[in-house]
């Protein structure tokens, strides 16, 4: 009977340990579940933090694929708006082409007909008064090149076709006097002077009057008199010289000028 309490007690003992153990069990079950339940809640934030940034991600998409959409539509205006410029140009170029095809045709029909009349003015300066004769005659022949090869624009080929009409015009309408040599229809050579008169009269005088010639226009070309001239021919050229020189007064002077002839004409 005396070791009844010595079971007791080791049955004390042993419940008291099993206390001990599962109160600890319980604790460790209860920090599993905190732990659990505080990893849940962080997925749960996670998961919320992650929706959250898909529903601003499908917002910033949308608003991505609306701008890019308003951008394709710009685009999309712009290129019709430049098909319609390209199309609009072609079609101007087209119609420059022709403007232009047009206006060589009428260039080149100018050229031929300017052509023309530079040759005509160069025919008639082979048979116009023989001033400065030579040098008209070539600045006529490298008139009708340049036009021929079209080497000058027609606007500078008309300019110098009215500036040498000019210049045939306006030595006619003056008066020279100056000094140079003549080669007589015999041959023989003076030293005198020359009296021009527009282009109507040419006298020379000798410097010892013994030579004195006028041009005479004849029905094919220019000649020189200076034989047997009347003595009203010689007083009227050496009175022209007077005047020209400035030695005596102006005054009417007796010029010859041979009338052409007139062709006869069957009845």
């Amino acid at each position: 009977m005396k070791s009844l309490p010595a079971v007791n007690s080791a049955w004390l003992a042993l419940f008291c340990f099993g206390l001990s153990h599962g109160q600890e069990t319980l604790g460790s079950l209860q920090r599993e579940m905190d732990r659990v339940e505080r990893e849940t809640e962080r997925e749960k934030e996670l998961h919320k933090s992650e929706r959250l940034r898909a529903v601003e991600f499908e917002k910033r998409k949308s608003e991505k694929i609306l701008a890019l959409k308003e951008q394709f539509r710009i685009a999309e205006g712009r290129m019709d708006s430049l098909r319609r410029q390209s199309e609009n140009e072609r079609k101007r170029k087209a119609g420059n082409k022709g403007q232009v095809a047009m206006f060589l045709g009428k260039q080149k029909e100018f050229r031929i007909s300017v052509g023309k009349e530079i040759d005509a003015m160069a025919a008639w300066m082979e048979r116009d008064f023989p001033f400065q004769k030579e040098k008209r005659i070539s600045d006529w022949g490298d008139l009708a090149k340049a036009n021929q090869e079209a080497a000058l624009p027609v606007e500078e080929i008309l300019a110098r076709l009215f500036s040498l009409t000019q210049a045939s015009t306006d030595f006619a309408q003056n008066t020279e006097a100056y000094p140079g040599t003549y080669t007589a229809t015999d041959g023989g050579q003076f030293e005198g002077n020359y009296v021009r008169l527009g282009a109507i009269a040419l006298v020379f005088t000798s410097a010892d009057g013994s030579c004195i010639a006028y041009l005479a226009k004849t029905d094919s070309a220019y000649v020189w008199r200076d034989k047997d001239l009347a003595m009203g021919t010689r007083n009227g050229i050496l009175t022209a010289l007077q005047v020209a020189q400035g030695k005596i007064a102006p005054q009417l002077v007796s010029l010859p000028i041979e009338p052409p002839r007139l062709k006869e004409t069957s009845p």
